[in-house]
């Protein structure tokens, strides 16, 4: 049987194959370092390192022009669903406010403080009473609070009627208890909503003043007066501060 291992050679013939191997190697003559060659290729993978890595850039900056493309189309023009897309419309502007205060509301102003109620028409409160101009006027005209014409211990509500163009301005005075919230004028042509002109500290009376337009059919007699009804003014809580009927 035979062993699987062979037994090392005698100590003699081990020391002779060392001296074959060594006269060996020095009859080896080791050949040159091809030193241009590597440095070629080194030249040469880096460019290649380069190519790749300005590619990968190119191709992440191309992925946003794509993009763009595919959205606005090759010629410019919107594709697909955004072409459904479109800005909103610049709202319309505000007019300019105008000086008299708006229908159905209460103005608080400056005693001499002049608002235009009507084309030509102004009006404007002292502590003594109701100030106004109207076109066809010589000049102001004075409505007192203070002469005594006026009872201002009780309710009440006076009246003016001019006809101006195609329509009617009313106005009055009015006093009573609370805080005017909101004017009713009833004519007979219907009702509208009046304006009322205060002064500040709670004084007791206001002017309130409305136009409407009324055929001259509508009138109880086919002239410029009778055109108003009855005018009321409530508070903010929908109580009345005073109310007068104008039908004969």
């Amino acid at each position: 049987m035979n062993h699987p291992f062979r037994s090392p050679p005698p100590p003699a013939e081990a020391e002779r194959l060392r001296e074959v191997f060594a006269e060996a190697a020095y009859d080896v003559t080791p050949s040159m370092v091809p030193l241009a060659a590597i440095e070629r290729e080194g030249r040469r993978r880096r460019r290649r390192r380069g190519t790749a890595v300005l590619a990968a850039a190119c191709g992440v900056l191309l992925v946003p022009l794509a993009v763009v493309v595919l959205h606005t189309g090759a010629a410019g023009e919107p594709s697909g669903p955004s072409s459904s897309v479109r800005p909103p419309s610049p709202t319309a502007g505000t007019a300019s406010p105008s000086p008299s205060a708006p229908a159905g509301k209460v103005r608080v102003v400056a005693p001499g403080e002049r608002v235009t109620v009507a084309p030509g028409t102004k009006i404007w409160l002292t502590e003594d009473g109701k100030h106004w101009t109207e076109p066809d006027a010589p000049g102001p005209q004075f409505r007192s609070v203070s002469d005594g014409n006026l009872d201002l211990s009780d309710p009440g509500i006076s009246l003016q009627e001019s006809g101006q163009g195609d329509g009617y301005f009313l106005s009055g005075i009015f006093h009573g208890p609370g805080e005017p919230a909101r004017v009713t004028v009833t004519t007979s042509a219907g009702d509208v909503d009046g304006t009322a002109l205060v002064l500040a500290g709670k004084p007791g009376w206001g002017v309130w003043y409305a136009r409407v337009k009324v055929p001259k059919y509508a009138t109880p007699d086919g002239t410029m007066t009778g055109v108003t009804e009855r005018v009321t003014v409530h508070d903010s809580a929908g109580r009345v501060v005073a109310t007068q009927d104008f039908t004969p």
